[in-house]
């Protein structure tokens, strides 16, 4: 595996090379870094909206420490769930950005855990600062989660318009 980097921070000419046996080599570029952070914006809202129904439903109970630890599971199981299941949360979705890992299939679900977990840490000391930092450091535009989970944001793949016939499946 390589990476290249055209000799600047020009987001268009990074890139990392795949190779493999079978198939021509897989070029994952990084997610452009304009287009992560509109996505962490949508999903940012997407989260207050949550915790804003969350805490108007944990007002009829008394205040304790569970309300902390309902509005943190429910982040976790945002950004989890969701990039298990689709491989991206609403905001990544909308930017047309997915997480695969180095082989450039979709997230796994010990991916997603383990990327999701360590986000916690990522938002330290205070929204995403560490994060942030760490992946502006990384030619691979990774955060800690990423480096963890071995997992790279990158964008979405076109869709054919042409694809090829399927194969006959009965002979």
């Amino acid at each position: 595996m390589s990476l290249t980097d055209g000799g600047g921070l020009n987001e268009d000419k990074r890139e990392i090379t795949i190779e493999t046996l079978s198939t021509p080599r897989a070029r994952i570029a990084p997610a452009p870094l304009k287009k992560r952070l509109a996505a962490s914006i949508i999903d940012s809202i997407v989260i207050a909206l949550a915790w804003f129904l969350l805490i108007n439903s944990l007002r009829q109970a008394p205040a304790t420490m569970r309300s902390g630890l309902y509005l943190a599971t429910a982040s976790f199981a945002y950004y989890f769930l969701l990039e298990w299941a689709f491989s991206c949360t609403l905001g990544k979705g909308v930017m047309k950005l997915r997480v695969v890992n180095r082989e450039g299939d979709p997230c796994t679900l010990g991916a997603s855990f383990k990327r999701n977990l360590v986000r916690f840490v990522d938002w330290l000391p205070l929204l995403y600062a560490l994060g942030g930092i760490i992946m502006l450091t990384s030619h691979e535009r990774q955060r800690l989660g990423d480096r963890v989970a071995g997992t790279i944001v990158t964008s979405a793949p076109e869709k054919d318009i042409n694809p090829p016939p399927a194969p006959f499946l009965f002979h």
